[in-house]
Formats: C-alpha cells, structure tokens, sequence
C-alpha cells in the first residue's frame, strides 16, 4: 500500500454561502467539470523517458534535434472527434471507486461517503443535460418528420396520427416540441440545466423577433433569480425590452339595431356557478376555479398544436 494518502473526489458545493456564493449554478458547475478535464489531462499525460547516452557515444545536446512532428493520419481529418463532443456537451464523468488508505473506520466512511454524494451530484447533473439533449433530439427528427410529409410514406393520414401511434407523442405535444426547438438549440451552449417545453414558449416570439442573443440574454437574466420559470422569462423580457408589445382594444363598433345575446354562454353559465358557490363555500369554489382554469390552460395548448 502507498505511503500517500489517497484524497476523496471533490464535491462542488451549490449555494454554500460562501464569499462568491452568488455565483450561479451554471459557472460553478462549469467550473467543476473545467477541473475534472485538467485533472485528466494531468493523469493521461506520458512521462517523458529520459534518455542517457552510452559510454561509447558522444554527449547530444538537448536542443541539436527536435523531436518529428507527428502527423495525423487520414482518418483523424473525418473521424468525428467523439470523446471532445461528449466533454463540449456538458456531461460530468462519474467519479472512479478508490478505496481510502486508512483503516479507521470513522474515516474511511467520511471518504465514501464524499464519494457517494460526489456521484449523485454527477448523476443529476447528467440528467438535466440528457433531458435537454432528448428535447432538441425529439423536435430535429419530429420537425424533418412534418416538413417531409413522411407519414404518407408509412400510410398515416395526418402527421399526428403517425407521431401517436408510432411515438405516443399527441399532435399538439409533437408540435409544441417543434416550435420551441430553436429556442433550445439557442440556450444549449450556456446551460446545461433540463429545458422544458412549457417555459420555452415564452422565448419563441423574442426568437422570431429578436434573435438568438437575445433570447440567452433573457435566459441568464432570469437565471439571476433562481429557478427559471415562464413567469421569470417573461419579467426578464418585459425588463430587457424584448417582451412583445400587447395590443391595445379598438373602440367597440356599435351597430344600429343590435340586440344582445339573449342566452349566456357555456363558459359563462360556468363563471356565473362558480361565483353563485362562493357566496356559500368559498374554499370549494376556489378549488373549482383553479380546476377549471388548469383544464382551459390544457385545452388551448391543444388547441394550438392541432392548428399547425
């Protein structure tokens, strides 16, 4: 066994309190992986053997020859750089098992147990990054899908009909994939944290408007805050001016003769109960709003997949 003490992977610690701990999420895990690549450089680098020359042979200097360039080989000029895309990609590489060199159990546990939280960490980080990948994976092969009409080919009537019956992916989920995959493509490089379709939509329109600096602009401008959600996309828009200008009501025409509608709506017979039941129980007719509004919020996004 070596004399040297064998020292337990190093944890990156998120929002520790320490003197740079406003530092966000995204640097300090960028920071981390910066230091594990080092860290196998420095281990995968060959020693260099030192060469002594023979009694017999006359003394080289060391600068009279350069060592030969090494060439590349033909192959290496098309052969897709893998272990480098997977580094650019943002993955953390699981921490190996070492075993400590102590034998107090008190501080071999501490060791693995730095290890144990050194691999979850690792773990989560790898599958926000994976889910990030699988959104710009799904919408690429679903938008070349659509825009090639290949579910003629395969004899589906409508390009929903393929993508349920083939994927279990609803038209409306399918197309929502679609419309938010440029945003994704345009966040990829600077998080590494799961996008998810929902809060996306808000940057679509700053993408077709603005460009895709401005939508990683609005992006990190959220992230300032913490959890990055639809409402924080939206008050950073709002706030860096990207935020589409709302349209403003038109003055009501009114037509001579024009009677109003006799008989309430569906939706609004709905509104009127609702509003008859908090007068008796509040709590429940909360509840019911709420319901209502999540299924109205669900129907819309559905409804605008099954227009496209």
């Amino acid at each position: 066994m070596s004399g040297r003490k064998k020292v337990p992977p190093v944890i990156p610690v998120i929002g520790g309190g320490q003197a740079g701990g406003d530092q966000s999420r995204e640097d300090q895990l960028r920071e981390w992986e910066e230091n594990q690549r080092r860290l196998r450089e420095q281990q995968a680098a060959p020693a260099q053997p030192v060469v002594t020359p023979s009694a017999g042979a006359a003394a080289v200097p060391a600068q009279s020859a350069a060592p030969p360039a090494v060439q590349p080989s033909p192959s290496a000029a098309v052969e897709p750089a893998t272990s480098a895309r997977v580094a650019a990609a943002g993955y953390l590489p699981m921490p190996e098992f070492t075993e400590p060199d102590s034998s107090d159990p008190r501080e071999r546990l501490e060791f693995y147990s730095r290890g144990i939280f050194a691999v979850q960490y690792a773990a989560r980080a790898n599958h926000e990054r994976a889910e990030q990948q699988k959104l710009i994976g799904l919408g690429l092969r679903l938008r070349a899908v659509k825009e090639e009409e290949l579910h003629k080919t395969a004899g589906f009537d409508t390009f929903g009909d393929l993508t349920e019956d083939r994927f279990s992916i609803k038209k409306h989920q399918a197309n929502n994939i679609i419309r938010v995959l440029g945003v994704a493509q345009a966040l990829e490089d600077i998080t590494t944290q799961e996008l998810k379709e929902r809060p996306l939509r808000v940057l679509v329109p700053i993408l077709e408007t603005h460009g895709a600096q401005a939508v990683r602009e609005t992006w990190k401008e959220a992230a300032r805050h913490g959890n990055v959600t639809d409402t924080a996309l939206k008050q950073a828009a709002n706030f860096l001016g990207y935020a589409p200008p709302k349209e403003l009501p038109g003055p009501e025409k009114k037509e001579s003769g024009q009677k109003p509608a006799a008989q309430p709506s569906e939706s609004e017979k709905v509104v009127e109960r609702i509003r008859a039941l908090a007068e008796k129980d509040l709590a429940r007719a909360r509840r019911e709003a709420e319901a209502l509004e999540s299924a109205v919020r669900e129907l819309l996004e559905e409804l605008a997949g099954n227009l496209e």
